[in-house]
């Protein structure tokens, strides 16, 4: 009977030891090397080895045990793609001129425009209403620049504003102003050695007259025509030719003449190997009939195979030089002439003679004529062995000059 009351006892504690949970091991005593999620520690906390379970899947939501939500964090960063865009100035366009630059563009049709601005600089696009000059304010769908310089570089940044929304991106243009006329004298030396060059430009000047046509739109093209042996002569009393037909005339007379080895003026002969190119260019920046220079791009194109002379020497002709050097390039730089010249590198008589100063090199510490008159020089003798046409330079000429100001050489 003890026995049995033993077992009975026995039996009734290990099961009230697995009715309240605790672990046994297999005789029946406490595990104490574990214990139940659910079990506090003395302090009332959570066991240090136990975490909230907040879980997540490979989508990112929560598994946990807590009543969460999905987070969409994409959602979070993603910026207002409805932020507003302001509408700018369509259709700008810019008509440049020696006198005017004139933009044209249409105001934008957006609810809350109140004025367009435009900003110029110098040196590059303006990238803000305050990079640069202010030159409009207001709601016209046009602005005139009125005092302009040939040349120069215009940049303007047109920007279309709505009080304290600001103002949208801007519409960019940019001008140079350009003659819009041009005047050009050939000044030639007509002495035996010329008649090839003479020629060509008979046969060229034709190439010319159009091109300058094509450039110069508005008006009948203006060339006038110097020639100089040991004197000089500007010829048809220092008007412009009417026609491209009267200057090939012209050029035809004088390719006779070089034959004949006599001056422009008179039947004595030419002697000696300088030519008087001081004169002719003198003569020509003084008494051509010229337009205002500051609307017209001036240009002599002078043509000689050898040196010159300067006042007070004379020729072998007895012939005395009118002008110095230092007075013709005065002259040509006061009436705003550039000069492109055609010029030889070795003369003389026997053709062994240095006469690049004043075309090529300078002359007496003097800078050339070419460089003194924003000009330029061209070896005379490419043009005779066909290396060069004479049409092709002067157009050329015309063209890096056109819109450049005088006072940038």
């Amino acid at each position: 009977m003890k026995n049995f009351v033993i077992l009975l006892i026995t039996f009734v504690f290990v099961s009230c030891s697995v009715d309240d949970g605790t672990i046994v091991d297999q005789n029946g005593f406490p595990d104490n090397s574990s214990v139940s999620d659910n079990e506090n520690n003395d302090s009332g906390e959570l066991p240090d080895n136990t975490v909230p379970d907040n879980s997540q899947n490979d989508n990112g939501v929560n598994t946990g045990d807590e009543d969460t939500f999905p987070v969409d964090e994409e959602a979070d960063n993603e910026q207002d793609d409805d932020e507003m865009v302001l509408e700018g100035v369509s259709g700008l366009s810019v008509n440049a001129t020696i006198n005017s630059i004139d933009l044209t563009w249409t105001n934008p049709t957006m609810e809350g425009f109140e004025n367009v601005i435009i900003v110029l600089n110098d040196s590059q696009s303006p990238q803000s209403t305050t990079d640069g000059t202010e030159v409009y304010d207001g709601t016209d769908e046009t602005y005139s620049e009125t005092v302009v310089e040939a040349g120069k570089n215009y940049y303007y940044a047109v920007f279309a504003c709505y009080g304290d929304l600001g103002c949208s991106e801007p519409a960019y243009t940019y001008a140079q102003p350009c003659y819009t006329q041009l005047d050009v004298v050939f000044s030639i030396d007509v002495s035996t050695t010329m008649s090839d060059i003479l020629s060509d430009l008979e046969n060229e000047i034709g190439l010319v007259w159009d091109f300058v046509a094509d450039n110069f739109p508005d008006e009948t093209p203006h060339f006038g025509l110097s020639v100089f042996v040991d004197d000089y002569l500007l010829t048809n009393s220092g008007q412009p030719f009417a026609s491209v037909l009267d200057i090939k005339t012209e050029f035809n007379n004088w390719y006779t003449h070089t034959s004949s080895n006599e001056q422009t003026q008179s039947t004595a002969s030419n002697y000696d190997w300088p030519e008087n190119s001081l004169d002719a260019l003198a003569v020509s920046a003084t008494d051509f009939n010229w337009r205002d220079s500051a609307e017209t791009l001036r240009i002599i194109i002078h043509a000689t195979d050898d040196t010159f002379l300067e006042k007070p020497d004379k020729f072998d002709s007895n012939i005395t030089v009118e002008h110095t050097y230092d007075e013709t390039v005065a002259l040509l730089v006061q009436e705003k002439i550039r000069v492109g010249a055609f010029a030889a590198k070795i003369g003389g008589r026997l053709d062994n003679i240095d006469v690049e100063p004043g075309f090529f090199t300078d002359y007496n510490g003097k800078p050339s004529i070419s460089e003194a008159t924003g000009g330029e020089v061209y070896f005379i003798e490419d043009v005779k062995d066909g290396t060069i046409h004479m049409y092709d330079s002067v157009n050329t000429f015309i063209e890096n000059v056109m819109c450049r100001s005088y006072d940038d050489k």
